[in-house]
């Protein structure tokens, strides 16, 4: 008997601590460290210690400025390609320990940054480069993967609740022109045991990269993905344009939950570099960016980067606060909440009933499962104006939505099609010309297995 690989797809369904990530939905990645001093992308790992000399870094202003981004978490750069650590390691000299110009050595970015970050609410966590160009037990195999585990344990043991940590996947040459074969196996142990509700990303099994710079979520964008995507695949990558549809699984068996991360430099680097100080993406840029991760089944981590001083630049925090006011203009109401009702063609049995639409609670809708074509309608007693509908699957139970359409009234009352939709996973934000009307219909076309919708606004 032939499996059919979509019944299959659709049982995949995530871990506690990859729901808890998906909830993040936007935030920042900042980058600062000896880079920003050289004003070099990548470091050599040469750079004196004594190099790394902030003016005026004040970690709270740097958190205060992502929530005003509308961000909800900041993941930090506390070790990249060059080998220095910003924070107080036992591991290596290589650290703010040795600048002694400095806070008198004794100063740590990441202590004062993850303090900040729970001032004003914001989730902490930690990207920490494997490669390193100055360590010397860099390719010499378990010598250096002891080294990197004893920087992973202060890491994850010093600094409170992590929620993500990310492992660069770029991999090269070391100080001795050798490149290491990563015990990852042990790094991920280590990860678990140490924060078990942390979710590994880049070089990790909980978090798929976006492959690119540039790169934002598919037309078709799953989360639930033939497990060869991340056990090795030459035919399968994080770059490939299709990698969940019925066609690309047709003959896979074997399925994990690996949702994307879209990350993007708000400049054309990760690291501040004064050429670039008008390279910034501009608000209807990171409005495409949102929509395009965000509001595709993606988080959107996007990354900011102070100067030398420690200062944003002026260009940056306008557009940046700009756009969260714009987010907060575009998402903080729902229609249907506050004026309207959610009814439906079927509801399996009374506990999933369309009212749960419009709770922020655990319940969700479902219809009977005989029905091809289910639908939901949104009604207003009067015609009310929006221009996005938002809907999310109840991915707690996997990802099954293949295709929806949206349908309005036109003038004479009859339904007509004015958007279709592919996938819908954690969220879907339907862009529609901005329309006045009383009613809306959701029909979904095609899935995997019976549709849970946990959420739906119009905004």
């Amino acid at each position: 008997m032939k499996t059919d690989s979509r019944l299959l797809a659709s049982k995949a369904v995530p871990t506690a601590r990859q729901l808890k990530w998906q909830e993040y939905g936007y935030y920042g990645m900042l980058s600062y460290g000896m880079n920003t001093m050289t004003g070099a992308e990548w470091g050599n790992g040469y750079a004196a210690p004594e190099s790394f000399w902030p003016e005026r870094l004040d970690t709270d202003e740097w958190a205060r400025f992502a929530k005003e981004a509308g961000m909800s978490a900041l993941v930090f750069t506390a070790k990249h390609f060059d080998g220095f650590c910003l924070w107080q390691t036992e591991m290596t000299d290589y650290s703010l320990k040795s600048c002694l110009n400095w806070r008198e050595g004794k100063g740590d970015i990441v202590a004062d940054l993850a303090a900040s970050c729970r001032k004003v609410g914001l989730a902490f966590g930690i990207y920490v480069s494997p490669w390193d160009k100055h360590e010397k037990t860099y390719g010499t195999g378990k010598p250096y993967d002891d080294f990197f585990c004893g920087l992973l344990t202060e890491l994850l043991t010093n600094y409170g609740d992590i929620f993500e940590i990310w492992l660069d996947c770029r991999v090269g040459t070391g100080v001795n022109g050798t490149v290491q074969d990563f015990d990852l196996d042990r790094y991920h142990e280590l990860i678990r045991s140490l924060q078990p509700d942390c979710v590994i990303a880049g070089l990790g099994p909980d978090v798929r990269w976006n492959g690119s710079n540039r790169f934002s979520a598919r037309k078709e964008e799953w989360s639930s993905v033939p497990e060869r995507l991340y056990t090795g695949d030459k035919k399968l990558t994080f770059l490939t344009p299709d990698i969940g549809s019925a066609k690309a699984i047709k003959k896979d068996e074997s399925f994990i939950w690996y949702p994307l991360e879209v990350g993007v430099p708000m400049r054309d680097g990760w690291f501040f570099n004064k050429d670039q100080n008008y390279s910034s993406k501009t608000k209807d840029k990171l409005w495409k960016l949102y929509l395009d991760s965000v509001g595709h089944n993606a988080n959107f981590m996007l990354g900011i980067c102070p100067d030398k001083q420690g200062n944003f630049h002026e260009v940056d925090v306008s557009i940046l606060k700009n756009f969260a006011k714009d987010l907060k203009l575009h998402f903080g109401y729902n229609l249907i909440a506050e004026r309207g009702r959610a009814e439906a063609s079927g509801e399996l049995s009374e506990v999933y009933g369309a009212r749960n639409l419009t709770d922020k609670g655990d319940g969700f809708w479902m219809p009977p499962q005989d029905e091809k074509a289910p639908y939901i309608d949104l009604y207003f007693d009067e015609p009310e104006l929006f221009d996005k509908l938002v809907m999310k699957e109840n991915i707690r139970n996997g990802q099954r939505i293949e295709s929806f359409e949206v349908l309005l009234p036109d003038k004479k009352g009859k339904m007509h099609t004015v958007y279709q939709g592919t996938t819908v996973g954690s969220c879907k934000i339907c862009e529609l010309e901005t329309v006045k009307a009383d009613r809306v219909r959701i029909v979904f076309t095609a899935f995997r297995d019976t549709p849970q919708i946990k959420y739906i606004s119009l905004n």
